[in-house]
C-alpha cells in the first residue's frame, strides 16, 4: 500500500510543441517511492518557468491522486518546464522534464526600446518602459517579427518599413530584418513624447506595432530660430523650419516669430534674451530689438521692395547663440477675403466658428485691414437666401482676420458669404450642414381642419426644435381623448421633416373630437370638428344635406351663413323656372340669426304635395335694416326613391 503523498510526478511529455497549441498533461500525486497515492484528493497551482500568465491552465484539481487535462504553452524555448504546487504546509511539489517549444506563425511586428525587456506568452509581450532619450543622441531600436503570443519567428526577412511621430527622425525609412529580427541605431530629435512604428512592406496581413511613448529630452538653448508667416519649427534638419515663407504684400505689416532653441531647433522654454532683426531690403521697415518672452518674440516687420528678401534673427544679449535666417518674397497684388468654418455639421443653435480673413493672393493675413464683414447666408442646394437667422452677421477684423463664435437657427445645409466695406473681393465660405436641435415640442395639425360625418382626416404630429425645425426619428403616438371617431396611426416614428401621421374617422353626428400627439414628455392637443356645414366659411355661404335625398321619409336641410340678423326668403325652384315652396324667417328668428341657419325641407310644395324627382334651385334672399345683406342659391337633386 502506498504511504502519504509526497510529491507530484508528470507522466512523459512529447517534445518538441508549438506555442498556443494545447497538449495533454498527466500528473500523479505519489509517495516516496513513486506509488500513486490514490486517496489524495486537493487542489494545486501549475505554471510554467517562462513566468506568470505564460501558461493554462493555474489551479487544477485532483481526483484519486491524479489530474489529466490540456494544458496550453505560450511561450517558446528549449528548456521550458512546468511545475506543480500545493497548498499543504510545506507544499508538495514537482517539476516536468524539459519541453521544446516553437513559435507558431508568423503574425506581427514588435518594437522594443531601450529599458524594454521581451517577455513572450505575456498579454503585451515585454516588460518596462522606454527609458528618456537625449535628443540627437543614437540609441539601438530592435525590430521582431512574433507569433500572436510574442515569440520571435525565426527564418523571416522581411522588409520593415518604420515611421515616427518625429517627422525629422534619424531612423531608416526601410529596413530588413535577419532571421526575425534587428537591432538598428535610431536618433529622435523633437523633444516631448514620441513613438516609432513598424510596418511589414512584403506582407500585408502582417499587424503593425507601434513602440511605448518614449520622452526625448531635449537640450539647452544655443541657438535662436526666425520664422515667416507658413513656416513652422522641424527639430532634427538642417534648418530647423519646415513649410514655406508665404508671399508678402509690398508695405504691409506681417509677423515674425523668433524662438530660443537647442541645438537641433527644439523651442526652450524661458530665455529672455533679447534678438535682433535685419533684412537686406534696405528700404523694409524693421521692428526695434527686442527681449524674448519665455524663449518667443513675435515681431510686426513691413517689406517695400519686390522680390526675395533674407531676414535674419541674432541674439544680442550673447552673441554665442547660433543665429538663423528665412528669405521672404514680397508682391504687389490685390486682396481678397477668406472665409471658412468648422466643424462642417453643427445642430441649430449650437456654436459653430466662422473665420473671415483679409489675404493677398499668395494667402498672407494683410494685418492692417480691419474692415467692417457682413455676411450672408446661403442654402448650398438651391443658392437661395438661408431660412435662418444668423447670430452676428456683422462684424469688424482685428488684425487682418477675425474668428467668430455663431450660431443659425434653421435646419438645412448653408454657406457663408463674407463682404467687406473696404472693397476686398468677397469670400464663401466652405459648406455647413446645420442639422435639428433637440427636441421641444410636439405640434399637431389636421387634414383638412374640419370634416364631415364618417369621413376621413389626416393628422399630422411634428416633433421640433426650439427653432421650429423637424425633427427626424423621433417616436410620436396619437390618442382620442374624447368625442366618438377614431383614430389609426400611420407613422410610429418621424420622417426627415420631423413629421409622424394618423388617420382620423370621424363620427357620423356634428360634434368636437380632442386629440393628442405624444413624443416623450411633449405632448399637444388639437380639436377636431365634426360638421355638417363647413365652420370656416363666412356670411352668404349656402348648402343642403343630404344631397341627393329622399322624400318623404328622409327630409333635406339647407343650411346658409348670415353676418346679422336679417329676415329671409327662401324660394324652390324647379330647373325650369316654376315656384315649388316659399319660405318666410322673420328677423332674429330661428333662420334669420347671425351665423348658421337651418331649413328643414321636406321635399313637397305649397300644396303639401311631394315634388316629382329631379334637381332644383333654392334662391335665398336675406335683408338687413335698409339693406340687402345676402342673395345665395343652390341646387340640388332629390330621388324619389331609394336607390
Amino acid at each position: 500500500m502506498p504511504n502519504s503523498a509526497d510529491n507530484f510526478a508528470f507522466a512523459a511529455i512529447a517534445s518538441p510543441q508549438v506555442a498556443g497549441v494545447p497538449l495533454t498533461v498527466t500528473i500523479r500525486a505519489v509517495d516516496a517511492s513513486g506509488n500513486t497515492v490514490f486517496d489524495y484528493a486537493g487542489d494545486a497551482v501549475l505554471g510554467a518557468n517562462t513566468g506568470s500568465g505564460t501558461s493554462t491552465p493555474t489551479l487544477i484539481s485532483f481526483t484519486a491522486g491524479v489530474w489529466s487535462g490540456p494544458v496550453t504553452l505560450f511561450s517558446a524555448g528549449s528548456s521550458v518546464r512546468l511545475t506543480c504546487t500545493d497548498f499543504s504546509s510545506p507544499p508538495r511539489t514537482g517539476t516536468s522534464v524539459n519541453i521544446t517549444v516553437n513559435s507558431a506563425t508568423f503574425t506581427k511586428l514588435q518594437i522594443l526600446l531601450p529599458g524594454e525587456i521581451a517577455r513572450s506568452g505575456t498579454a503585451d509581450g515585454k516588460d518596462g518602459s522606454p527609458s528618456n532619450q537625449m535628443a540627437g543622441t543614437p540609441f539601438p531600436i530592435t525590430v521582431r517579427a512574433v507569433d500572436q503570443y510574442w515569440n520571435v519567428v525565426s527564418g523571416i526577412g522581411d522588409r520593415v518599413a518604420l515611421t515616427s511621430t518625429d517627422g525629422f527622425a534619424g531612423i531608416p525609412a526601410e529596413t530588413t530584418l535577419v532571421s526575425g529580427q534587428l537591432v538598428f541605431q535610431g536618433t529622435l530629435y523633437k523633444s516631448g513624447t514620441q513613438t516609432i512604428t513598424a510596418h511589414d512592406a512584403d506582407n500585408a496581413a502582417i499587424t503593425d506595432n507601434t513602440s511605448g511613448n518614449v520622452t526625448v529630452v531635449g537640450g539647452t538653448f544655443s541657438r535662436v530660430l526666425v520664422l515667416a508667416p507658413g513656416e513652422s519649427p522641424a527639430p532634427g534638419t538642417t534648418t530647423g523650419r519646415t513649410g514655406a515663407a508665404i508671399d508678402q504684400s509690398i508695405n504691409y505689416a506681417f509677423t515674425l516669430t523668433v524662438l530660443a532653441t537647442d541645438q537641433w531647433w527644439n523651442p526652450v522654454t524661458g530665455p529672455t534674451d533679447v534678438v535682433h532683426i535685419t533684412c537686406d531690403d534696405p528700404l523694409a521697415q524693421v521692428p526695434p530689438d527686442q527681449a524674448l518672452v519665455n524663449g518667443r518674440a513675435d515681431l510686426p516687420m513691413r517689406l517695400a521692395t519686390g522680390g526675395f528678401s533674407q531676414i535674419s534673427a541674432s541674439d544680442i544679449t550673447n552673441p554665442s547663440k547660433t543665429g538663423s535666417t528665412t528669405q521672404v518674397r514680397a508682391i504687389s497684388s490685390g486682396f481678397h477675403l477668406v472665409a471658412s468654418v468648422t466643424p462642417s455639421t453643427v445642430r441649430a443653435g449650437d456654436l459653430f466658428t466662422l473665420t473671415v480673413k483679409v489675404t493677398n493672393d499668395a494667402g498672407a493675413v494683410i494685418s492692417e485691414i480691419n474692415s467692417m464683414v457682413t455676411v450672408d447666408v446661403q442654402n448650398t442646394n438651391t443658392q437661395a437666401p438661408g431660412r435662418g437667422i444668423l447670430s452676428t452677421p456683422q462684424f469688424q477684423l482685428l488684425g487682418g482676420q477675425r474668428s467668430i463664435s455663431q450660431t443659425y437657427t434653421a435646419s438645412e445645409p448653408i454657406v457663408l458669404i463674407a463682404h467687406d466695406d473696404a472693397g476686398n473681393a468677397p469670400a464663401t465660405s466652405n459648406p455647413i450642414t446645420i442639422t435639428p436641435g433637440a427636441p421641444s415640442a410636439v405640434r399637431l395639425a389636421s387634414s383638412p381642419t374640419w370634416v364631415g360625418g364618417n369621413k376621413h382626416a389626416t393628422l399630422t404630429g411634428r416633433v421640433v426644435d426650439a427653432y421650429e425645425n423637424g425633427v427626424p426619428d423621433q417616436s410620436v403616438t396619437f390618442a382620442l381623448i374624447s368625442g366618438t371617431g377614431s383614430v389609426s396611426a400611420i407613422d410610429s416614428l418621424t420622417d426627415g421633416n420631423g413629421d409622424a401621421r394618423a388617420d382620423f374617422l370621424s363620427p357620423r353626428q356634428p360634434e368636437t373630437d380632442r386629440i393628442r400627439a405624444t413624443s416623450g414628455s411633449f405632448t399637444r392637443d388639437l380639436d377636431v370638428e365634426v360638421a355638417f356645414v363647413d365652420p370656416t366659411k363666412g356670411g352668404g355661404y349656402v348648402t343642403n344635406f343630404p344631397n341627393p335625398f329622399h322624400p318623404p321619409s328622409e327630409p333635406t336641410t339647407i343650411a346658409y351663413k348670415l353676418d346679422d340678423q336679417a329676415s329671409v326668403t327662401i324660394r324652390v325652384f324647379t330647373q325650369s323656372g316654376d315656384l315649388v315652396r316659399h319660405f318666410e324667417v322673420q328677423r332674429g328668428a330661428p333662420g334669420g340669426i347671425q351665423g348658421l341657419n337651418q331649413l328643414v325641407w321636406d321635399g313637397t310644395n305649397g300644396d303639401g304635395k311631394v315634388v316629382s324627382s329631379g334637381g332644383y334651385l333654392v334662391l335665398i334672399e336675406a335683408h338687413g335694416p335698409g339693406e340687402t345683406l345676402h342673395v345665395i342659391g343652390v341646387s340640388w337633386r332629390y330621388d324619389a326613391k331609394r336607390p
